[in-house]
């Protein structure tokens, strides 16, 4: 007696061939991702393991077939496609899906046999899957800067997910102006404020030049390793602009909750981020000698 497997890598078949006399049992053992599908040559049918008659010699074939597995794509709600749409598929094939949002939407997410968050996603079929993509509505938010002033915008343009509220903050980065209104938001008189991303929005943004308060000079004498706080009273977005003069010195700027935000150089400007009292500190290194300063700034509210 003699035996095969067709297709040879799909399984084996024990035993492989020998003489025997009276009955031998046969078994077909199918390889990963294979089945067993009946016997032919000298056998037929599917039963397995086999007993065979040994009443002459024989050949019989073990015939496997690849195991396939079906893709379900359950269509999302609505917001874009998913290809390839499903189909049946070889046992340990990989399938790559890929879910293309629609205009005005986003890939957020997933569902049923995939778990991922990107939009490209690679399905090993060793079962029978089911998928469906989830897309999200999403709204344009444009934010329009007055040329000519420099502003540090928070977020910029760009898009979001409907029905989000987004916080916008603006900050004057060319001295002296600030922050006056906005339109298109919320509340147009504060900052930060917030928008309601229920359709594509256009906010404009508008600034102020300030007005400088008169110039207060400050001048003392230091001894060596003393210091002295000149505290200014800011409200938010105020500019100071300043100078300062005096050997030996080390000047350094803190907010109103005690942080300590930078060194001043000679000349100097700041912006108030949070209103309160301000501090700038100057210390004498030198600490065999007394020595004089001259602090001079203008606020410009």
């Amino acid at each position: 007696m003699s035996t095969s497997a067709v297709p040879n890598e799909g399984g084996s078949v024990s035993p492989s061939g020998g003489y025997f006399k009276g009955e031998v049992t046969i078994v077909a053992t199918p390889a990963k991702n294979y089945k067993f599908n009946g016997w032919a040559g000298a056998a037929s049918g599917n039963t397995n393991p086999l007993t065979v008659k040994m009443n002459s010699d024989k050949q019989i074939v073990a015939q496997f077939t690849k195991i396939t597995y079906n893709l379900k794509i359950e269509p999302s709600l609505s917001g874009g496609t998913i290809q390839p749409n499903g189909g049946t598929f070889e046992a340990g094939t990989q399938v790559k899906v890929i879910a293309t949002p629609a205009s005005g939407y986003r890939f957020d997410h997933w569902g049923g046999s995939v778990t991922e968050t990107v939009n490209t996603a690679n399905i090993i079929m060793d079962s029978d899957k089911t998928i469906t993509a989830y897309f999200t509505k999403i709204c344009s938010l444009k934010i329009s800067v007055p040329p000519g002033v420099g502003a540090s915008v928070s977020p910029d343009n760009g898009v979001h997910d409907t029905g989000s509220v987004v916080t916008i903050t603006a900050k004057a980065t060319m001295f002296p102006y600030t922050f006056d209104h906005w339109s298109g938001t919320a509340d147009d008189n504060v900052n930060p404020t917030t928008v309601t991303m229920d359709a594509d929005k256009l906010v404009t943004l508008y600034f102020r030049e300030l007005t400088a308060a008169p110039t207060v000079t400050d001048t003392q004498t230091i001894w060596g390793g003393g210091s002295v706080n000149v505290t200014i009273e800011l409200n938010q977005f105020d500019w100071v602009q300043g100078e300062f003069w005096g050997p030996y010195f080390s000047v350094t700027l803190y907010d109103p909750n005690g942080k300590m935000l930078k060194n001043l150089g000679a000349n100097f400007t700041f912006n108030a981020e949070i209103p309160g009292r301000y501090a700038i500190v100057l210390y004498n290194a030198n600490t065999l000698v007394a020595a004089a300063y001259r602090l001079t700034y203008t606020v410009y509210h």
